[in-house]
């Protein structure tokens, strides 16, 4: 392979990975939002403020393990990329290693 199909390559791959990682971003905030919405339509129709109490409880602990996964998904890709990103700079290295070898 053509040093500049490696780059195109290598370009290709960063772009899927930028792609993947604004997909779902907007993933995650559309989550997010809709729960939100949720939330707001059952403290709209709570009818004591203990229901209110109890919703707002739910909701904080449902949102709290929601983002710990979101976190969690997007440190992995975030790993992904750096990876990927790093994989083809340590691979020009060990080739202009072994050239001055």
């Amino acid at each position: 392979m053509s040093p500049t199909s490696n780059h195109d390559q290598n370009n290709s791959v960063t772009v899927d990975n930028i792609r993947d990682f604004n997909v779902k971003m907007i993933d995650m905030a559309q989550a997010n939002v809709e729960a939100l919405f949720g939330f707001a339509r059952q403290l709209a129709t709570a009818k004591a403020p203990s229901d209110i109490m109890e919703l707002w409880t739910s909701h904080t602990r449902k949102q709290f393990e929601t983002l710990t996964e979101q976190t969690k998904e997007l440190t992995a890709l975030g790993q992904k990329m750096a990876g990927e990103s790093v994989e083809p700079i340590a691979r020009s290295v060990n080739q202009a290693f072994k050239k001055a070898s």
